[in-house]
């Protein structure tokens, strides 16, 4: 009886967790589908910000051991949305020249307040990170908006990835046996993750060929397979940082989800990578 009652509890328990990750999914996507689709390219600025800030905020409390001082917070902060200001306004050059001077800034801002400071370049080292890891990587989503038909390859971007996601998810399940990387990630598996790239493909690929038919086949199947594969890499890179850091999640800020770092984890290198594509497709 004992038994059953604790099979009972474990399957509601899961049950209840899994609506829990829809709700908050729903409640998360809708906004960015809507500015995606709809919304004027200002809002995408607004949108990647807001992520930028709330992600930077989360990955302030996994690496660093005690909180920043106040100084480098605000330089932190500003740096990371100038580089998203910069790719909107001024496109790739602007990105690249707001990385430069915020390295710059975090440099002189140490001359400046605490020149014998020994542990100064750690923190700058630290903070150097932050701001290519996240601001700077997903500025590039801005840049894919600028493109011919930008909206359409930021939605399939973000449709490969899910496809991904929920195919993994679903043949780890059901057929999961071999660990894909147990260092790191404990759960996934090599089945999960060649189920969450065969999803991505065919999603991908279907994609194209029913909105994009001017474009060929196989370019929208490698396109897939590019963005399925650094999204996989992206999220293992992610639960690597919080395994050094002694963290499950980068936050409790989404229900179900964990923080919002750890949805953004898969897309944080797709941008960039489909950007490139993109370019390299044109010449």
């Amino acid at each position: 009886m004992k038994f059953e009652l604790a099979c009972t509890e474990e399957v509601t328990l899961k049950s209840s967790s899994h609506i829990q990750r829809w709700l908050t999914g729903i409640l998360v996507g809708l906004p960015v589908l809507v500015c995606v689709v709809a919304g004027p390219s200002w809002t995408w600025w607004l949108l990647a910000s807001l992520a930028i800030s709330i992600g930077l905020w989360e990955l302030h409390g996994l690496i660093f051991q005690e909180p920043l001082q106040a100084k480098w917070r605000v330089f932190s902060f500003a740096s990371g949305l100038l580089l998203p200001c910069s790719a909107h306004i001024w496109g790739l050059i602007g990105l690249n020249v707001a990385l430069f001077v915020s390295f710059l800034g975090a440099l002189c801002l140490m001359m400046i307040s605490s020149p014998t400071d020994r542990d100064g370049i750690n923190r700058i080292s630290l903070l150097s990170f932050g701001l290519i890891y996240l601001p700077y990587c997903l500025s590039f989503v801005l840049l894919i908006g600028q493109e011919h038909q930008g909206r359409f390859w930021i939605l399939f971007l973000l449709v490969v990835i899910v496809a991904g996601d929920a195919g993994a998810y679903h043949t780890g399940v059901q057929i999961g046996r071999h660990k894909l990387y147990q260092a790191v990630s404990p759960k996934k598996t090599v089945e999960g993750a060649i189920g969450g790239l065969f999803f991505s493909v065919f999603v991908g690929t279907v994609i194209g060929l029913i909105f994009l038919r001017n474009v060929p086949l196989l370019r929208f199947s490698l396109f897939s397979l590019a963005v399925a594969v650094t999204g996989q890499g992206g999220d293992l890179i992610e639960s690597m940082i919080k395994r050094i850091y002694g963290k499950k999640d980068s936050s409790g800020l989404l229900p179900g989800h964990g923080g919002l770092l750890d949805r953004l984890d898969s897309l944080i290198f797709a941008f960039p990578v489909l950007w490139a594509l993109l370019q390299w497709s044109h010449e």
